[in-house]
This record gives structure tokens, sequence and C-alpha cells, in this order.
């Protein structure tokens, strides 16, 4: 009998749930406010939009709204952490933190989802097409003509896309600043997978940043802790979740 009443119970604490849709803001190119879609059940069903139909998938970035709250909270725990190490620096060293903390300031990030967009994709692949449940907001638009530089470098900012162009290339128009890896430099791209690129003269390899990606110089490895690691790591949270431009 037990068993029986059970059954029931469980079902109706279930129902909310199999039947909740997502609803999602959605932003593209050009526009100041966003366009709203209700009862979007999967992720093909937003993406599916015909008035998507031009987008570029691999820069789109679709958020979810408590995982967007604790993005920023996190942000703004590394920009207060940049802050404190500047100050306990002094002259080249604590100008280089204080620029790198500018660079991320500037930046918005959103409580991105690492998921795959694409339409033709999510209609072939049934586990990829994910359900939608609460709030959301998707950022769409056309294929970038430039990359970003970000880091402890002399002239951060966007630079022009030029195809078969390698990230040592980008990076030898400009200089390091005081502490940043000379031996390895990161770049995000758009789809928000990272890569971690050998860039000295002793080791680089040639590796090319597609349209809209980010190329990252940290802090170069701490002598005696993992500081720096933990500081780069985080950095690249933010640069993965940043909210396209």
């Amino acid at each position: 009998m037990k068993k029986r009443a059970l059954l029931p119970l469980l079902a109706s604490l279930a129902s909310p749930l199999a039947f909740a849709v997502g609803t999602v803001d959605v932003y593209m190119e050009g526009d100041s406010k966003p366009k709203t879609l209700t009862n979007a059940e999967y992720l093909v069903d937003l993406v599916g939009q015909p008035r998507l139909a031009n987008s570029w998938w691999p820069g789109a970035v679709v958020s979810e709204r408590q995982a967007t709250v604790a993005e920023q909270a996190r942000h703004q725990a590394l920009l207060a952490r940049l802050s404190a190490l500047a100050a306990d620096e002094s002259g080249d060293s604590a100008a280089a933190i204080n620029a790198l903390r500018q660079q991320l300031q500037a930046m918005k990030v959103t409580g991105r989802q690492i998921v795959e967009l694409d339409p033709d994709y999510l209609r072939t692949h049934r586990l990829a097409n994910r359900p939608l449940q609460g709030q959301y907001t998707l950022w769409v638009g056309p294929q970038p003509t430039t990359i970003t530089v970000v880091g402890l470098i002399s002239s951060p900012g966007k630079k022009v896309f030029t195809p078969e162009r390698d990230v040592v290339s980008y990076l030898d128009e400009m200089s390091l600043l005081s502490g940043a890896d000379r031996s390895y430099a990161w770049v995000v791209y758009p789809n928000g997978k990272t890569q971690k690129v050998p860039v000295g003269y002793w080791n680089r390899r040639h590796v090319e940043p597609m349209p809209g990606s980010v190329i990252f110089v940290g802090f170069a490895p701490g002598l005696w802790s993992n500081e720096y690691d933990e500081l780069n790591a985080d950095i690249l949270q933010s640069l993965t979740h940043r909210i396209p431009e």
C-alpha cells in the first residue's frame, strides 16, 4: 500500500519540472533592447528561430540567471584580489597589475552555459539538445572581424583579425609588462574553449586564433607558491564567461 501511495506523490512533485519551459531574452547586433522568447522547451526551440538563421553560432553565448549572479560575484572577488595584490607591490609591478585590473573591470561577465548552440548539430545530436527551465539570455551576431588581446601587455584591446596569422605575431606588436609570462599565452576561443600556447622564442608554436578569440597573457608562475597560477585560472574563467561585445 505504501508503495502505491508513493507513486502519485512522486508524479505530482516531478510534474512542475517536467512541464517547465524557459524564457529567453535575445540580444542581436544593433538592438539596444532584447527580444523575449517564451515557451522555449529545448535549446533547438531557441536557436532554431528563423530570425536567428544568419547568426554566427561559434560566438553565441547563452547564460542562465542564477549562474549569472554567481559569476558576477566571483568576478568582483577577482577584481578585489587584484587590487589587494597591487597594493602589496610597487613601481612597475603595481602598475602592471592595475592595468590588468582595469581591463577586466571594463568587461562584463555572465553565467555562460558551455553548450553547443549550432541548430544543425542540436537537431542531429539528441543528448546535446538540453531542456530550458528558468530565465536565460542569448547573445548572437555575425562573425567578428577582430580578436582581442588582454593581460600584462602594453597594447591591450581589439586587433584586426588576419587569416593565417598566429598568436606570436599578434604579441610581437607589443611588449610584456612586469610579471608577465614570457613562455606561454592563452587563447580563449569564441565557443568558450581555451588553449595554452607556447610563445617564447625557445618553445613557440604556430597557433592561429579564430575571429572573436581572446589572447590572454597572464602572470608568470610563482617561484614559491601557486598564487599566480590560481589568478590566471580565475581570469580565464572571466574571459570564458564574458558577454560578447
